[in-house]
This record gives C-alpha cells, sequence and structure tokens, in this order.
C-alpha cells in the first residue's frame, strides 16, 4: 500500500473493489483533488474494472489506479480488452490471494476457493498480437516497485500487476468485518 499510496497525485483516480482493497484504499492520505470510487454498501463484486474503464474513457486526462481481488477479477475480466482496444493506460493490481478472502471471512467454505489463473498472462490473451497491454507479476516489493516503473512508462494501454500475497495477508479491518457480518448471518430469523 506504500508503494501504491505514492502514485496518488491531484490527478489520479483510484478505484478499489469491495473487499480488502476498500479497507486498504480508506487508510489511504490522498492529495487534495484526487478521486476515489468505492462501493461496498452492496458488497457485489467485479464492478471495479468495468467502473475503471469507464471512468478512463470519460477522464483520459488522468490517471486511473484499481485495485482489484483475484476472485472479482475473474467476474469482469474481459473489461481489460476494452482497455487495450481503446489504448487506455489504466494501472490494475491485481492482489491475487487464491480465493474469496472476503467471503472466508465471513463464512469458510470449499467454495471460496477459486480455480487460480496466469492473470499477467491474460494481457497477452487480450492484445491478441496487436494490442499494448503489460502483464507483469510481483511478489516481493522490489519486484513491485520494477513493475510500478514499467506501469507507469507504458501509456498506450493498460498494465496489470499480479500482487501474489498469501490468504492470510489482510487487513485486521477485513477481519473483524468479517467475523461480525459472520455473526449477524447466522442470527436465526425474525417471525412474527
Amino acid at each position: 500500500m506504500r508503494q501504491i499510496g505514492a502514485l496518488m497525485t491531484a490527478d489520479t483516480t483510484l478505484t478499489a473493489e469491495t473487499g480488502d482493497s476498500w479497507f486498504n484504499a480508506v487508510r489511504l492520505t490522498l492529495p487534495a483533488q484526487a478521486r476515489v470510487e468505492l462501493e461496498m454498501q452492496w458488497g457485489h463484486i467485479g464492478w471495479s474494472v468495468p467502473s475503471a474503464f469507464g471512468n478512463a474513457t470519460g477522464s483520459p486526462e488522468r490517471q486511473h489506479i484499481v485495485m482489484v481481488g483475484d476472485g472479482s477479477f475473474q467476474l469482469t475480466a474481459q473489461e481489460v480488452a476494452q482497455m487495450i482496444r481503446y489504448e487506455l493506460p489504466v494501472i490494475i493490481f491485481l492482489i491475487n490471494n487464491r480465493g474469496y478472502v472476503i467471503e472466508i471471512k465471513i463464512h469458510d467454505g470449499p467454495y471460496n476457493y477459486i480455480k487460480n489463473w496466469d492473470y499477467a498472462g491474460l494481457i497477452d490473451v487480450f492484445n491478441a498480437g496487436e494490442g499494448h497491454g503489460l502483464g507483469l507479476k510481483a511478489g516481493t516489493a522490489d519486484e513491485l516497485a520494477e513493475a510500478i516503473t514499467k506501469a507507469r512508462h507504458n501509456r498506450r494501454g493498460p498494465t496489470l500487476i499480479e500482487c501474489s500475497l498469501d490468504r492470510e495477508d489482510c487487513t485486521d479491518d477485513l477481519v473483524n468485518w468479517g467475523r461480525e457480518v459472520g455473526k449477524t448471518n447466522a442470527r436465526p430469523p425474525v417471525t412474527n
């Protein structure tokens, strides 16, 4: 988050997906005029990538950054192909913790563990030999810094940086929120 926070300027729009990306984004100290797109009220996932595509199309003068988990990304990944088509230099930080961690923290079960993809490799598929998207992987702070440098220079398409994290590497806020939601969901219904 320190490295993502350092990218934020007055001309940045950050789109943070429902889940730990949301909890991390609300902790950032942002410069004046920076914009943040969040949606946690309805708790739906998968909205951030198409939202960032729309925002980048409507305000190409701004730098667009997305923070999204792997599970959420799988729902709307195809929108990255449109970012490539329109040469939108969106930077996507894909948090690969191999599952629906927000759901794991509410109610764990086998349905929360998803098939892992080669997310960075998808960019070659979406480029289809003619696009300018860039797919990178980062497993360390140094690899992330190098990937961010490359992303900042890629102005003719999106850059997806696949950040590999352990499932347990999430905010205490998410863990506590998940516990409370799990307790609420476990209450018997009120009957009249």
